[in-house]
């Protein structure tokens, strides 16, 4: 049991080396890429369309964006990253004996570890400038959950995508889709009654609003959001484990 947790973290270790390898900017390139995106999101919706996340509220719209965004960025990313990581690994995974199911893991948790920075930056400046509820303990489990998901997920797509070459090449643009079907650059509120029941068959849906909930409204989200986000991510968890255990053997044929 010691030496997998050693072997764990020696992935995990080269995974956050390598990921930025050869770059000037390195881990830089972890706040950069976001800022990019914050930028960008703030300039369009905030002082083009001054856009109000909520309406019977003042708060402002980057604290609104920000409150979800690098949660998405974790997610997002490790799963892209996930799809690919047994090809990309294809000699170790044929010539080596270990547990390949460490590959999805460690860059799933890579993928949460440093877009984490970029969120703990703006809890500390959103805390001096505005009043932090104690309900804000309950992102823990709430992030916690969806870490399970992303986990579930990244382990299905990296079993299946050595078997079905093209899952990497529609992931992305999946994923964008996903993306503006969120909550994630307006509430749930904004959107028109009769798209909304579309908008709830996202799982990010439950996600990126109990965070706007828990940040934001300082309230414990409503107790359905919580009861799907449970499901949602320990039945996602169970099937990415129970396929990638039954692909794995499989592997070195098909790299």
């Amino acid at each position: 049991m010691q030496n997998k947790a050693y072997l764990l973290l020696y992935f995990l270790k080269k995974d956050i080396k390598t990921k930025y390898a050869g770059s000037g900017l390195g881990l830089l390139w972890t706040i950069l890429i976001p800022l990019v995106h914050i930028l960008l999101f703030w300039f369009v919706f905030s002082l083009i369309m001054r856009a109000r996340p909520y309406a019977q509220t003042d708060i402002p719209y980057i604290y609104f964006l920000l409150s979800s965004l690098f949660f998405w960025l974790a997610f997002s990313d490790g799963v892209i990253r996930s799809s690919h990581v047994i090809i990309e690994n294809a000699e170790t995974v044929k010539k080596i004996f270990f547990p390949k199911i460490f590959l999805p893991v460690t860059v799933t948790i890579s993928s949460y570890l440093l877009n984490t920075i970029g969120f703990l930056f703006f809890i500390a400046i959103y805390s001096i400038t505005a009043s932090v509820s104690p309900v804000i303990v309950l992102l823990v489990p709430v992030l916690f959950l969806q870490f399970l998901f992303s986990l579930g997920l990244g382990m299905f797509l990296a079993a299946l995508t050595p078997y079905i070459r093209d899952i990497g090449q529609l992931l992305g643009y999946f994923l964008q889709a996903l993306f503006f079907m969120s909550p994630i650059i307006y509430s749930i509120e904004s959107v028109p009654e009769k798209f909304r029941l579309l908008f709830y068959f996202n799982p990010f849906t439950y996600f990126a609003s109990s965070y706007h909930s828990i940040i934001l409204l300082k309230k414990v989200p409503p107790m359905l959001y919580l009861g799907t986000i449970c499901i949602l991510s320990f039945a996602m968890f169970f099937i990415g484990y129970q396929t990638f255990k039954k692909l794995k053997d499989g592997f070195a044929d098909v790299l």
